[in-house]
């Protein structure tokens, strides 16, 4: 039988769970594997304990920073759509089924267009932690702003944005969902510079 969440939860917060954990982020940060099966390791202990990739990072970095604490086995950060996600996609199941047989393809299209920009935005996101580790790395921190940083994620969103304004202004929405798809393709194969 599988576990719950929950109990894996509860897993890494007993004392066994967080020794073997130390263990882990000390063997994660020191490996010399290929960075594929160091990222296939850490997926897997996320998926053992039901932790977020991105929470994995900051539990990286933060015992890194100050080694064995508390605050390495604390619950995940608070997600402030938890609960009206999980209720807006219940509702989304039972809405299907009452579509009207004539509007399906245009649903179709438009969860093919969010899951586009939202696998866009989580890319131009790790390409910002990216940037930031790339600049930071081995440098001794001469200043703590970062708006360098800041203006680089806006920079990139106003144009994702920018772009999908204008398509949006031109095209019905099954062309825009076509063009923006074209897009993105195009940013994929010139290897887009992100810096």
């Amino acid at each position: 039988m599988e576990m719950t969440k929950d109990q894996r939860q509860k897993g890494l917060q007993s004392y066994e769970g967080q020794s073997n954990s130390l263990i882990f982020f000390e063997k994660i940060l020191n490996c010399r594997c290929e960075p594929e099966e160091k990222r296939r390791q850490v997926l897997e202990y996320c998926h053992s304990f039901s932790i977020q990739e991105r929470s994995m990072w900051k539990k990286l970095a933060l015992f890194r920073e100050v080694g064995a604490t508390d605050k390495l086995f604390k619950e995940e950060e608070f997600n402030y759509f938890e609960d009206t996600d999980e209720q807006i996609r219940e509702q989304i199941l039972i809405l299907i089924k009452k579509l009207p047989l004539k509007t399906t393809k245009d649903f179709r299209i438009l969860v093919s267009f969010t899951e586009r920009f939202l696998d866009r935005v989580k890319f131009l996101c790790d390409a910002l932690l990216h940037f930031f580790l790339e600049k930071e790395k081995g440098a001794y921190r001469e200043t703590w702003d970062m708006s360098l940083y800041t203006d680089f994620f806006e920079h990139k969103m106003f144009r994702e944005l920018d772009f999908i304004h204008g398509l949006i202004n031109m095209y019905s929405f099954h062309e825009v969902n076509k063009k923006y798809g074209a897009w993105l393709w195009e940013k994929v194969l010139d290897e887009e510079v992100l810096i």
